[in-house]
């Protein structure tokens, strides 16, 4: 398994776990996922807005099958897409595919249909697949009816936006634990209250800020460094923010054009 993910560099990224998403809002997820361990359920769709915790989810849920011994690979069609199709041939051998970034297909037919036949070798060997999008599969723009109605068959979940703090203080007291990373609790808090609501978003504050401290004793940490990281932490929530309002823009923009004439779809009658 090692060498198959060297040489396709798509290693599993090993800094996330399950434990990150105790929150309440994601128990349904989190059952389903201890279902697909022990066999009661093939496959999962998971969906949501950017930055909402989608590929940080997926990579625990891959290393949580490595840690009882079944072969898991992670990946993003956003980094593939522009590579040769044909990486997607030889990825049934492993017991566990999670396959993020679907809503990248949506200009690529020969991707759409090398996922669809990916998704047909992988249930005859009785492999178990992820997949993780922008939207619920019936409201992929996709060409490829087979390919749709195959996605539409996983048990499909929306992630949580974020804006149950709960949900965040959970996620955020796991991440610095699994590091040994530790914050002034006056950090922490603003960071919980100020911050970002969407989980991606705070995780990047996060790495954003922990350089200022990783040469300082706890004990000795100044007021004016924490009062530096808390302008810091406002500044980069203003960014996300700003970011989020283009999201918002891009969408407005996607529905206005709804429309227009859409392609023809395709069926490979299979």
């Amino acid at each position: 398994m090692a060498d198959t993910q060297l040489s396709l560099n798509l290693e599993i990224k090993h800094d996330a776990n399950l434990s990150d998403f105790a929150g309440p809002g994601w128990m349904a997820i989190i059952d389903a996922v201890r279902q697909m361990h022990v066999g009661l359920m093939r496959q999962l769709y998971l969906h949501g807005s950017p930055a909402t915790g989608k590929s940080h989810l997926m990579s625990a849920i891959c290393e949580s099958f490595l840690e009882i011994d079944k072969s898991a690979i992670y990946l993003s069609l956003n980094e593939l897409v522009y590579t040769d199709v044909n990486v997607l041939s030889s990825l049934e051998t492993f017991d566990v595919i999670a396959i993020d970034d679907l809503e990248i297909l949506e200009e690529s037919p020969q991707w759409q249909e090398a996922l669809f036949h990916l998704i047909n070798r992988s249930r005859e060997g009785q492999r178990q697949l992820l997949f993780a999008a922008n939207k619920p599969a019936s409201e992929l723009p996709f060409q490829l009816t087979d390919l749709l109605s195959r996605l539409m068959q996983a048990p499909s979940f929306r992630v949580p936006d974020g804006h149950d703090i709960r949900d965040r203080q959970t996620m955020l007291e796991s991440i610095l634990k699994r590091r040994g990373w530790q914050f002034d609790e006056r950090i922490m808090n603003h960071l919980l209250t100020e911050g970002p609501h969407r989980i991606g978003a705070m995780m990047d504050v996060l790495n954003y800020i922990q350089p200022m401290f990783s040469n300082l004793s706890r004990v000795n940490i100044s007021k004016a460094v924490i009062s530096e990281a808390i302008r810091t932490i406002d500044e980069q929530t203003l960014v996300a923010e700003l970011l989020d309002l283009g999201m918002s823009a891009d969408a407005l923009d996607n529905e206005s054009d709804s429309d227009t004439p859409q392609p023809t779809t395709m069926s490979l009658n299979l």
